[in-house]
């Protein structure tokens, strides 16, 4: 692993188990058994680390978007992408666990999230069409239904991972706890078929 893979790996661990406010950039060093002035080659400042995570987190979300158009879309393709999204949220948790602390203090990262936000909308719009398309969830029953869908998805987004820091959810089971709790959120929404068979998955 290169230097600068390293220094990312070694403060999102650290990010993710002190918080941002709590790691500097010679905490990370001395963490990493090198000098200061060795990672400040790679890094400038704080805030450049957590730029650079971010885009990971992007890229993320933007392979499974990917799938969409090249997976077959039913009920188990919702139960795994909307995992996939909240695993790799639950990764790089640090951003959401001070989510508006860290939108505040670092309005280039307040900008990208917006547009993160944008990539996370227009993917689950569509995926609600190709869903329904595919027989896996029902029609809308009046105009802009599922924008509201979308909307109550983007609060629970954004706040799942704080929710779970503030009263001590296990790290091993948080993402299965809120992963239910999301597709149950979806369940109104599925097809007869579809809710027997999440049914089904609960037995």
């Amino acid at each position: 692993m290169k230097t600068r893979d390293k220094i990312l790996q070694t403060a999102l661990d650290l990010f993710n188990k002190h918080g941002v406010p709590n790691v500097t950039l010679r905490r990370i060093a001395a963490e990493m058994f090198i000098s200061q002035g060795n990672l400040n080659y790679h890094f400038k400042h704080r805030e450049d680390i957590i730029e650079a995570l971010y885009f990971q987190l992007l890229e993320t979300f933007e392979s499974e978007k990917a799938k969409l158009d090249t997976e077959k879309i039913d009920f188990q393709f919702v139960m795994d992408s909307t995992r996939a999204g909240m695993e790799a949220l639950f990764k790089y948790r640090f951003l959401m666990i001070d989510f508006n602390q860290n939108m505040r203090e670092n309005p280039k990262l307040h900008e990208h999230f917006k547009q993160l936000e944008e990539v996370r909308r227009t993917t689950y719009l569509y995926s609600f069409d190709l869903a329904i398309k595919a027989g896996v969830m029902r029609a809308p029953a009046f105009e802009g239904e599922y924008n509201g869908l979308n909307e109550r998805i983007r609060v629970f987004s954004d706040y799942w991972i704080a929710s779970a820091e503030v009263y001590g959810e296990p790290v091993e089971t948080t993402v299965d706890k809120y992963h239910n709790l999301l597709v149950e959120m979806f369940f109104p929404y599925f097809t007869k078929d579809s809710q027997r068979e999440f049914l089904l998955k609960r037995l």
